[in-house]
C-alpha cells in the first residue's frame, strides 16, 4: 500500500472520529438547553427540599416534621444553560468544521 494513501486514510478516520464526538456533545447539549429552559421557563416544574425545624424540642413535645419547601429553581437553571451554551459554543463550530474537512478530504 502507498504510504500517502496510509496517511490520508489515518487522517479521514481521525477526522471523522473527531467529528462524530463532536456531533454528540452538539446534540446532548442542544437537547439539554431545550429540556432546560422547558421545564423551567414553560412548565415551571419545582424542585422540593426539606427545611429542618430551627428549634430545640423539649422532652415532652412531641416530633415536628420537617418543612417541605418547593420552588422553582432558577438560579441552577441558569448554572445549566451557561454550562450548555459553553458547551454548544465550543462543539458546534468543531463540528462544521470537521464535516467540511471531512467531506472535502473524502472527495480527493
Amino acid at each position: 500500500m502507498d504510504s500517502s494513501r496510509i496517511v490520508k486514510t489515518v487522517l479521514l478516520v481521525t477526522i471523522a472520529v473527531l467529528f462524530l464526538v463532536s456531533a454528540i456533545i452538539s446534540l446532548v447539549s442542544a437537547s439539554r438547553l431545550i429540556s432546560e429552559t422547558t421545564k423551567t421557563y414553560f412548565l415551571g416544574v419545582e424542585t422540593c427540599t426539606y427545611k429542618p425545624v430551627a428549634r430545640v424540642l423539649e422532652p415532652t413535645e412531641n416530633y415536628i416534621p420537617e418543612k417541605e419547601e418547593c420552588k422553582v429553581d432558577f438560579n441552577n437553571t441558569r448554572r445549566v444553560l451557561a454550562d450548555t451554551i459553553a458547551m454548544l459554543i465550543v462543539a458546534l463550530p468543531v463540528a462544521v468544521f470537521t464535516y467540511r474537512r471531512l467531506f472535502k478530504i473524502y472527495r480527493e
